[in-house]
């Protein structure tokens, strides 16, 4: 089955935004010109159908046994609140957020049972009934008021992320109050920023042990190495089917491959592209690979004065072969923007780079860049063009399409230098870089919005590359009171071309993501967003 066209078929048809969702419950529910909700109760981002809004008991044969799984990523420790060490929480179902993402992109419920969009600054979430943390206490609105006040409190992702002036809350009924009309707000609160967590407990721990919701919860941590989870017995979905579960750091393609091979694990998520093959034994292993909501870029360095100017970017744009790196070297599909033809987001309507390396050529010797010396590499006033790239050692498709970018910019008579590190975060925030070649997922929320406020607006965090254009911020900004789904992709789509135009940023390909599974092993599914991984419907046994 060709998941990739399934996949960008069913989203499309099916509108990938909370809109759609708001839309379904407004329906249902009967509410007024602004009312907007979800409802149903589905369970979770794997489960295998929907419930009732009330919490399912009981164990529902529950088989015990033990899972080792390897992550290829860990944060910093486990408080959801401190950098990204949320998506650790959701991928080991630890942590939950009021709403979350389905395997078709929609927004369903999670501990919030239903919710209203009041007017333009005011939604109202109803918390489900009788869910508990992993302490026992119960999962009011108060409590949920407290985690996200603290979420916002200590990380500065927060307020960008939600824009909230005020919460309050009664029983189970949580009212928040933005500062300005903030169209995404539904699914920038799925982001796992926005873990729920008891701050009755003692917060200072949370950097090892956690008090979350989620079906598993934490008995150990060993920093950079693994997780020690045991079953929530009175997890609001029903005890999940295996009893423990260890997580297990292991950056490397290749080490992560070994580890499924020898037996040491039993579910590995993103195994290596030159690895899979090894797995192709249905009898011994699983394979669920599917076009993922990531894209792997490179941020031009601003500071440079060569990148600084636009010829030299757009050469460098020319100068690579999308094409032969998707089909022949790390899969997945040849990038044009920054949002995959998987989301509704422009993608037909704007028009990127190809191959063209006489275009690239030609554009390098107008920008006054030419071999004088005959060492193969372009100068300008005495300055070789020589760049210094910096990627992630341990992930196999970013070393390839790195090597391959090195190569071929060569024979353009650019010269790249490639640095490589364990993490990559500190480097690419500290400005020590002409390039920096990563990936993020760009449907994080189900809308355009949420990445191209961090990622491409002025003074941004995650705009590392110094980018700014005044006409990209008032698009961008347009988005936060534009409540029409159609015009939120018209403006995402000319954001789109205008950093087409500006070549700010150089994109290469939409990777495939994949988990892949002993035979044993039940319920290991791969979803779109790679910040859900496992729930409490994994199991031993044959399906």
């Amino acid at each position: 089955m060709n998941r990739w066209n399934e996949f960008s078929n069913r989203l499309q048809y099916k509108s990938v935004t909370v809109w759609l969702v708001m839309v379904l419950f407004l329906s249902a529910c009967g509410g007024g010109a602004t009312g907007n909700s979800g409802s149903g109760g589905a369970e979770g981002p794997q489960g295998a159908g929907t419930t009732t809004d009330s919490a399912v008991t009981g164990n529902e044969g529950s088989a015990g046994g033990h899972l080792n799984v390897a992550l290829f990523w860990l944060g910093t420790n486990l408080d959801p609140a401190e950098e990204w060490n949320g998506w650790t929480l959701t991928r080991a179902a630890i942590g939950e957020t009021l709403v979350q993402f389905d395997e078709k992109m929609q927004m369903v419920p999670k501990l919030a049972d239903r919710w209203e969009r009041q007017d333009d600054k005011t939604w109202l979430f109803h918390i489900r009934e009788g869910v508990t943390f992993h302490n026992g206490n119960p999962v009011t609105a108060k409590a949920v008021q407290h985690s996200l006040e603290r979420s916002l409190s200590l990380n500065p992702r927060g307020k960008a992320t939600l824009p909230i002036a005020s919460m309050s809350s009664e029983g189970q009924n949580l009212t928040i109050q933005t500062s300005e009309p903030y169209a995404s707000l539904l699914g920038n609160i799925a982001e796992p920023l926005f873990v729920i967590v008891d701050t009755t407990a003692d917060t200072a721990a949370f950097a090892n042990k956690p008090v979350a919701t989620g079906p598993y919860m934490v008995t150990s941590y060993t920093p950079e190495q693994k997780i020690e989870t045991q079953r929530y017995e009175g997890y609001w979905g029903g005890a999940a089917e295996v009893e423990s579960i260890t997580f297990k750091y292991i950056a490397d393609d290749n080490t992560r491959a070994m580890a499924l091979q020898s037996g040491e694990i039993d579910v590995a998520s993103n195994v290596g592209r030159s690895q899979l093959p090894l797995f192709q034994d249905s009898s011994r292993y699983k394979i669920d690979e599917i076009p993922g909501l990531r894209t792997q870029f490179v941020w031009f360095n601003y500071n440079n004065p060569a990148l600084s100017d636009l010829a030299v970017r757009q050469a460098i744009s020319y100068g690579i072969d999308r094409e032969m790196y998707a089909s022949t070297l790390v899969g997945g599909q040849a990038a044009k923007g920054p949002f995959t033809s998987a989301l509704p987001f422009g993608y037909d309507k704007i028009t990127g780079y190809t191959y063209n390396p006489e275009q690239s050529k030609k554009l390098l010797s107008q920008a006054g860049y030419e071999d004088r010396d005959g060492d193969g590499i372009r100068e300008k006033n005495g300055q070789q063009l020589a760049l210094r790239l910096i990627l992630n050692a341990s992930y196999e498709s970013d070393s390839i399409v790195a090597e391959a970018m090195q190569s071929q910019l060569k024979e353009l008579g650019v010269a790249l230098e490639l640095t490589s590190y364990e993490d990559l975060t500190d480097a690419q925030k500290s400005g020590n870089f002409d390039l920096a070649l990563t990936s993020i997922n760009t449907g994080i929320t189900g809308d355009p919005q949420y990445i191209l406020d961090f990622y491409f607006k002025t003074g941004a965090e995650w705009n590392i590359g110094g980018y700014s254009n005044p006409e990209m911020d008032t698009l961008i900004n347009s988005l936060s009171s534009e409540f029409e789904t159609e015009q939120r992709y018209e403006i995402a789509s000319k954001a789109q071309q205008l950093i087409m135009n500006d070549a700010p940023y150089l994109f290469v390909t939409y990777t495939p993501i994949n988990i892949v599974s002993k035979s044993s092993v039940a319920g290991a599914t791969m979803y779109p967003i790679d910040f859900y991984l496992l729930d409490r419907h994994i199991r031993l046994g044959q399906q």
